[in-house]
């Protein structure tokens, strides 16, 4: 049985997302949760901050935020995603869902053995950089109405896919601890999901991950990576090898950090130093708009569980591996995007005024 982990000790609260639920029959975008190691104006907090526009204008239905561990700790996740759902205006209708703490097996004690064994100093390690500490506020602080919802994410998981059989798309932008678990405490979810789209992995492209072979998210928690890319579900990866390729320019940065008149959201863009990928908001312009992808090709994919070098690492084929065996199923790899077509939606997005929610 999944534990509840206890509500977060932030600040006081008044109010809980209460139509976090709430059906809108007129909707017309697709249904979409969210399941993200979330980070405030990081790819993470971007992603979402494009998603509220997108509810807005019903280009996607958002039903739900569910947060893993991966960039940073749980805990501190939630409370930045609680924060980011005031900011946009969608507390009242897209609950936060406390999701794992932990990954499957790869946990802080044997990163600590992966290190001494393989170890990259310079490389990124998101939460694995120091043990859980206490809570860092976002630059514009805490949350100071929003409470996580009470129902875990795996669960709200399970129950979204069932009230809406046929209808709702993950997009799952972290590691993948929270949808396998999903899948594998309630299998006959599996032919209900419309798509998962994943950021993640690599294919042929070099990794970025702690001992480089493979991306990060999924070097966080292999295993549950291979459950979901084991799974017969409609599936589109969004790896490295397209992601590279889309790179942001200073002059792109500073068009929307400089943008007048300056919202919440640029402020806290602003704030941040100039990076070249946005891996997250690649995968949601994929789920939103499909016909930016210009080069996605069929492969079976798998993901290497080794306790070596290879930990975490991407696998791909182009023929099944195991002919006849029910191992493993098609996923549509996205290797290139329409990139001024890209930046152009990401820039909208990002730098319109914060959206008046619909009802």
């Amino acid at each position: 049985m999944m534990r509840l982990l206890p509500l977060l000790p932030i600040v006081s609260f008044c109010f809980v997302g209460a139509a976090a639920h709430a059906e809108n029959n007129t909707t017309v975008g697709v249904k979409v949760i969210i399941d993200t190691d979330f980070n405030t104006i990081g790819d993470d907090g971007q992603a979402l901050a494009m998603a509220a526009q997108m509810h807005a204008s019903r280009g996607i239905h958002l039903l739900g935020l569910t947060i893993v561990t991966g960039n940073q700790w749980l805990h501190q996740g939630v409370s930045d995603g609680l924060k980011a759902v005031e900011r946009v205006g969608l507390e009242r209708q897209v609950g936060v869902y406390v999701g794992a703490e932990m990954p499957f097996l790869h946990d802080f004690s044997s990163f600590q053995l992966e290190r001494r064994l393989f170890g990259n100093a310079t490389a990124y390690v998101g939460a694995y950089r120091s043990p859980p500490g206490p809570l860092v506020p976002p630059p514009d602080g805490f949350a100071t109405h929003t409470l996580p919802q009470t129902q875990h994410a795996v669960d709200f998981i399970i129950e979204s896919v069932h009230r809406h059989p046929g209808q709702v798309t993950l997009l799952a932008i972290g590691p993948l601890t929270n949808v396998a678990l999903a899948m594998r405490k309630d299998p006959s979810i599996v032919p209900l999901i419309k798509q998962i789209v994943i950021m993640g992995g690599q294919i042929y492209a070099p990794g970025n991950s702690y001992i480089g072979a493979g991306e990060t998210n999924w070097w966080f928690d292999p295993e549950a990576a291979r459950v979901v890319l084991r799974a017969n579900v409609s599936r589109k990866i969004v790896p490295l090898d397209v992601t590279n390729t889309v790179v942001m320019t200073e002059e792109l940065y500073d068009t929307i950090a400089d943008h007048q008149p300056a919202t919440p959201i640029t402020r806290l863009f602003a704030g941040i130093e100039r990076w070249s990928y946005v891996y997250d908001t690649v995968a949601l312009a994929s789920l939103y708009d499909p016909s930016l992808d210009l080069d996605v090709r069929d492969l079976y994919v798998d993901v290497s569980c080794d306790f070596s070098t290879t930990y975490g690492k991407g696998l791909a084929w182009n023929e099944n591996p195991y002919p006849g065996l029910d191992v493993y199923s098609v996923s549509s790899v996205v290797f290139r995007v329409d990139n001024n077509r890209f930046f152009d939606l990401y820039t909208d997005l990002l730098t319109r005024s914060v959206p008046v929610m619909r009802a």
